[in-house]
């Protein structure tokens, strides 16, 4: 199969976790942490969103919410709470998107809109829980293109503004967010043949899926390390059989997220690898050089990393950089310009 249709089956291979991962590349068997409470939130509209909680639930020094990328779920960052917080101090939460993981909608796309609206619900649920707390976002994939798209939407922008604004709007403030590989490959990226195949797609067969059959000769890779691609490759809560609606739904938000930068004066954190198999390096050069970043953004290019980087075999490193981002941001050395010379963008 040609590669020229990694956009339509690309996202599916993630969903498989590629049984072609060199099991020889691994950690320590990958065993995600239970959670400490589950709940059902109620959106907006009725829809009961599970929100997962890990680490100090009582008196926390800060809580980090995370975001989850496509085919994944909120589990996808429990293996954090440990590696990040052996001390216990910090609160960990993750909520599963609309279709996604244990949602009813499973398997259906929601809608950037509706994706936001959630989002932003929960900021507000857990700044009411936890008042005066500092409060920090860090997505991964898809669940960081949709925190830079809620960065510059009205129903959440607010959350990510400066201070003075903030207090304006009475609303909390996120004090910072981490973007791990944000999927960023739009349309407009896309070779013609790419954007114009999954268009007509869309358009003939939205309801059809897609699965292993489709994607085995591929050959992308979204981490090098076998024990965590075998954990996920079992998870039953792993999206495997993807809706072709569901890939265009996130080419959508990818579109959307790849004209955009992180908002102005909000302090945040961009992460990518030069192994990234998912996102091509020319859609995040294309990214680049839509915008000028702000200068309160840092850049963090990992050679040699996957795009799944807090779980891959050099995620000791990432895990030490978000240890001094919440922690020491004062001892951050990563650069605030953009880094099309890391990624060799020409």
């Amino acid at each position: 199969m040609s590669r020229g249709w990694i956009p339509v089956l690309g996202w599916v291979m993630i969903a498989l976790l590629l049984r072609c991962v060199d099991a020889s590349a691994q950690s320590e068997a990958f065993q995600p942490v239970p959670e400490n409470r589950l709940i059902q939130f109620s959106a907006s509209d009725g829809t009961r969103i599970p929100i997962r909680f890990w680490g100090n639930l009582h008196e926390p020094t800060q809580i980090i919410l995370g975001v989850h990328g496509f085919s994944d779920y909120a589990r996808g960052f429990s293996h954090l709470i440990q590696a990040l917080d052996p001390e216990g101090r910090r609160l960990l939460v993750a909520f599963d998107q609309r279709g996604f993981g244990e949602q009813a909608s499973r398997g259906q796309w929601s809608g950037v809109e509706r994706m936001v609206d959630d989002l932003t619900e929960i900021l507000v649920y857990l700044s009411s829980q936890y008042p005066n707390r500092p409060l920090h976002v860090i997505g991964e994939s898809m669940g960081a293109a949709l925190i830079l798209v809620a960065m510059h939407q009205t129903q959440s922008a607010s959350f990510f503004a400066l201070d003075s604004l903030a207090r304006e709007k009475r609303t909390a403030r996120v004090q910072s967010s981490v973007l791990l590989a944000p999927a960023v490959w739009g349309w407009s990226s896309m070779p013609w043949y790419q954007r114009y195949g999954l268009k007509l797609l869309h358009q003939l067969a939205a309801d059809m899926t897609l699965s292993s059959r489709h994607a085995r000769d591929l050959g992308v890779r979204p981490t090098d390390d076998g024990a965590v691609a075998s954990y996920l490759a079992r998870d039953p809560l792993m999206l495997r059989d993807i809706r072709v609606s569901m890939l265009a739904g996130l080419t959508d938000l990818m579109d959307n997220a790849s004209a955009l930068m992180p908002a102005a004066g909000h302090r945040s954190l961009i992460v990518l690898g030069t192994r990234d198999e998912v996102i091509p390096k020319v859609a995040y050069c294309h990214w680049l050089g839509q915008s000028k970043a702000p200068a309160s953004s840092r850049w963090f290019i990992q050679d040699e990393g996957f795009h799944m980087l807090t779980r891959q075999t050099r995620r000791k490193e990432i895990i030490q950089l978000l240890q001094t981002f919440w922690d020491h941001p004062q001892k951050l050395t990563t650069p605030s310009e953009a880094p099309q010379q890391a990624l060799k963008c020409t």
